[in-house]
């Protein structure tokens, strides 16, 4: 039986390993009946003075015994007899922590009579175990379904990205070239700096995409590297709306920060946790229009930190709520500013909060804005009854 939760690296480890020895003095009745007690049992260790010495596979075994049919070879000869003192027999030996892939090109790389031998896997506690040769294959099979699903999946989204950048940057670049032209042919330096304002946009808008698309592939590719450490959550929120306080106030908007007034320390990623919270803001306030509120809270609840994000936007449909975080989805909510969209920013933050072992929920109404919490583990349980207090961060 092959586990179901192989994965690419998978080693053999992983793998349902048999354990099954015999002793040289042994007679050749006694491994007779350890195959019959176990018949998935695809070979016995052999033990000289409790120590490894070789292996006897079921297939030879049986062949030794189609090919004799004296009684006292049953019940007399021991294990020996059939090996020399030397033990020049080729075997197999790998470490569990060889990879399935390279263990199956090893097995298939042996001479002829011997490929289907079974695969002897030496432990980490120098104990070793058998595989059978089939079990092998079957999840090396395997491995190549999923290897061949990334591979897909690696396809659909380059298709996905050239179709964005098409689309995306197509007209930002179609609108620099209009303006630069534009530009060269006028002589009133007002208006060549109002031109100007516009590249520098487009280009912003240019430089969004690309980076968003960047960050997503490095997600996509290869496992979060995490940097865990202590720190207090209630600290990192203030720097973060500092760093928004210039793109609120272009909008007149206000960002009004609630949290408890004692520490919320947490074991976890400092920077992941920050990219998330820069995220639901930044998109509190492109997707807000001018003059509104934007509500940022932090609580304890039970044994979690929890980050809350309310906007006034336009909210979210039921077809929105759906798909809200995938990759490349496009909404039916527009941003208010004329800012840059890029399908991403949800989809990475949800997949940092599954990956720090936290949670990202979504509450909203067409029509009546969004709240977006995210809920992190707390290593120590915090009283959820404290009382809080309010900072406001005043945008213009």
């Amino acid at each position: 039986m092959v586990n179901s939760q192989l994965h690419i690296n998978s080693t053999l480890g992983d793998l349902e390993l048999k354990n099954a020895s015999i002793c040289l003095t042994d007679n050749v009745l006694t491994a007779y009946s350890l195959f019959e007690k176990d018949k998935t049992t695809p070979g016995l260790i052999l033990l000289k003075d409790g120590r490894f010495y070789g292996m006897l596979s079921k297939s030879r075994f049986f062949e030794i015994m189609s090919h004799q049919f004296m009684y006292d070879l049953y019940s007399k000869r021991k294990i020996s007899h059939f090996f020399e003192e030397d033990n020049s027999q080729p075997y197999l030996i790998l470490d569990s922590f060889t990879t399935v892939i390279d263990a199956t090109n090893e097995a298939l790389n042996r001479r002829e009579p011997d490929i289907f031998e079974p695969v002897i896997v030496r432990c980490v506690s120098d104990e070793y175990r058998l595989l059978d040769f089939y079990q092998l294959l079957v999840a090396q099979n395997k491995i190549q379904l999923i290897m061949n699903g990334l591979l897909k999946q690696a396809n659909e989204f380059k298709k996905e990205v050239l179709a964005i950048v098409a689309h995306d940057l197509r007209n930002p670049i179609s609108a620099i070239l209009g303006f630069s032209e534009l530009i060269l042919e006028i002589d009133e330096i007002t208006q060549a700096k109002e031109l100007m304002r516009h590249i520098s946009r487009m280009a912003f808008q240019m430089d969004d995409l690309v980076k968003s698309f960047l960050v997503s592939t490095i997600n996509d590719s290869m496992e979060l590297d995490l940097e865990l450490s202590s720190f207090n959550l209630s600290e990192l929120m203030i720097p973060v709306i500092k760093s928004f306080e210039y793109a609120a106030e272009k909008k007149g908007q206000k960002i009004i920060f609630e949290t408890v007034y004692y520490p919320v320390n947490i074991y976890s990623d400092k920077l992941k946790i920050k990219e998330v919270v820069e995220n639901l803001l930044s998109n509190a306030i492109k997707y807000s229009p001018e003059n509104k509120e934007i509500s940022l809270s932090l609580q304890v609840i039970q044994s979690f930190g929890v980050i809350s994000v309310k906007d006034q936007g336009p909210g979210f449909t039921e077809t929105d709520l759906k798909k809200v975080f995938g990759k490349f989805q496009r909404l039916s909510a527009r941003p208010t500013g004329d800012e840059s969209s890029t399908g991403l920013g949800l989809y990475i933050a949800k997949k940092i909060v599954d990956k720090l072992n936290g949670s990202l929920n979504l509450q909203s109404e067409q029509g009546k804005g969004a709240t977006f919490t995210v809920s992190f583990p707390l290593p120590v349980e915090l009283k959820a009854d404290e009382l809080t207090c309010d900072m406001a961060v005043d945008q213009g």
